[in-house]
């Protein structure tokens, strides 16, 4: 698993490679959590380079989207591979993200 951060003023666009299952999601949480927790502006997660996520990996993003919430933040999704989508589809999730196509669209969506 590897992580990127970057900043683009107080947002945060993070992205993700490699498999996101219980193996690594304790480290990625970890990770996240303090920009989470420590961070001002929206974050971006892209998912363009991950090959597959768990049920761990899932509940990460949806324990962010509902801090970031409370911060009056958002967690906004972009470049969801096909496999990865089928398991946000399987779990019914999907509908709690902003979802987007391209990191450049997420991005644009940026106040």
């Amino acid at each position: 698993m590897e992580i990127k951060v970057e900043r683009l003023g107080k947002n945060v666009i993070v992205r993700l490679s490699g498999r996101l299952d219980i193996t690594q999601s304790d480290e990625v949480e970890s990770l996240l959590s303090k920009d989470v927790q420590s961070g001002e502006g929206d974050m971006i997660i892209n998912l363009s380079q991950i090959s597959y996520i768990s049920s761990s990996g899932i509940r990460i993003f949806v324990g962010m989207v509902r801090e970031l919430g409370r911060q009056k933040r958002k967690l906004k999704l972009c470049n969801i591979t096909p496999p990865v989508k089928k398991v946000f589809d399987v779990v019914e999730l999907l509908d709690l993200f902003e979802v987007y196509g391209t990191e450049e669209e997420a991005k644009d969506s940026l106040i």
